[in-house]
């Protein structure tokens, strides 16, 4: 997505603080992004289709709590939580298929396009390929029925249900005020708020990480 100079040079300007010479997020402590202005952040995140942002105690927490030897990202999209944890990333591509890609920018919202490490795969197919105990995911997608939906989900995305099915253990980061309403939030589960969560989402204090365990 071409944006005008103004906002490119605003880009620019935070890739080069938060972005390596490959592309990929700093590892930061939340402090460090608590220092930003969050309308800036927010908008960096936005049109350069990041989510999540990793923090070193989002990675030390998952680290602490999962073992990661036997876990998979799905919807890697261009978070790369994979970098900080060593584990294999997975991504289904599907915010690169023409229909979904073209409302992303009608949204004026660019489209993920995943690094060629993300493994181009279904999440049930990754399961089953890979046998992990837990399953991680950030803003994950919610699954629609119809593809022009996308802004509320679209039918490429993974269904949550089937996940679950598999019996891993299922870690969602997200945020309340977008993330609530989904059906698995009907499944018995935990939620867990932490200050050093940081997402794109307008409410920060929002942010959060779901738990169903298997």
């Amino acid at each position: 997505m071409i944006f005008p100079p103004e906002v490119q040079e605003f880009l620019q300007k935070y890739d080069r603080l938060l972005l390596d010479e490959r592309g990929i997020i700093k590892l930061f402590p939340a402090e460090f992004y608590h220092s930003i202005d969050n309308d800036d952040l927010r908008v960096w995140c936005i049109c350069r289709a990041i989510y999540q942002i990793p923090t070193i105690e989002l990675v030390d927490w998952l680290k602490a709590n999962f073992n990661l030897d036997k876990a998979i990202e799905i919807g890697a999209g261009n978070n790369y939580f994979y970098h900080p944890l060593g584990i294999k990333s997975i991504d289904n591509y599907s915010e690169q298929i023409p229909a979904v890609k073209l409302v992303h920018e009608l949204l004026n919202q660019p489209s993920t396009n995943p690094p060629p490490e993300v493994e181009k795969l279904d999440a049930i197919a990754a399961i089953e390929k890979y046998q992990p105990e837990t399953v991680i995911t950030s803003w994950m997608t919610i699954k629609g029925n119809d593809t022009e939906e996308v802004d509320g989900g679209h039918r490429y995305a993974p269904d949550e249900f089937e996940v679950l099915d598999t019996g891993v253990t299922y870690v969602f980061i997200g945020n309340e005020d977008i993330h609530c309403d989904r059906l698995i939030m009907n499944k018995p589960h935990k939620t867990y708020h932490f200050d050093w969560l940081v997402s794109r989402g307008y409410y920060p204090e929002k942010n959060c990480i779901y738990v169903w365990n298997s």
